[in-house]
């Protein structure tokens, strides 16, 4: 087993890691049960309330990587949800839970990676991932947290 795990390509045998990776979660939304294809779909589109027209098509879209990218547009940019980057990081860590606990194929590959550091290695991705060697790795951390919560 590696001492570190890095993860952040849709290749490799640690991808399942990413919020990219495809594993289906049901989360309530504004007093209603949606199912996102990936955590990086529910991220997305908690940026809006769930009766603005852009929540449903990110939930729509097939590629995780398409929803972060639409969100920067300028359309999408405008009259998001208030608290959201205030709450962005705990909205991020309740999907990855949703992630292990709803998927137990997802949890058991996250127990197969032992006591190694879990590091997200997105070269663009600061606050969440490592970055290009610096970072804060919050998913990293959240996902070791997670690791061991459900190895007991």
């Amino acid at each position: 087993m590696p001492k570190e795990i890095r993860f952040c390509t849709p290749i490799g045998e640690y991808w399942f890691l990413s919020p990219l990776s495809k594993f289906p979660i049901k989360m309530v939304v504004d007093g209603q049960e949606y199912i996102f294809p990936t955590v990086e779909h529910y991220y997305q589109a908690m940026k809006f309330y769930a009766s603005d027209e852009r929540f449903g098509i990110i939930i729509g879209l097939k590629n995780p990587d398409d929803a972060r990218l639409l969100t920067k547009t300028p359309e999408y940019k405008i009259n998001r949800r208030k608290d959201f980057d205030k709450n962005k990081f705990d909205i991020m860590e309740r999907a990855l839970r949703a992630k292990f606990k709803q998927n137990t194929d997802a949890a058991e590959l996250l127990k197969s990676t032992g006591d190694a550091m879990l590091v997200k290695s997105c070269p663009v991705c600061y606050e969440c991932g490592f970055g290009e060697g610096s970072g804060m790795n919050r998913i990293g951390k959240v996902l070791m947290q997670i690791r061991a919560e459900i190895q007991k």
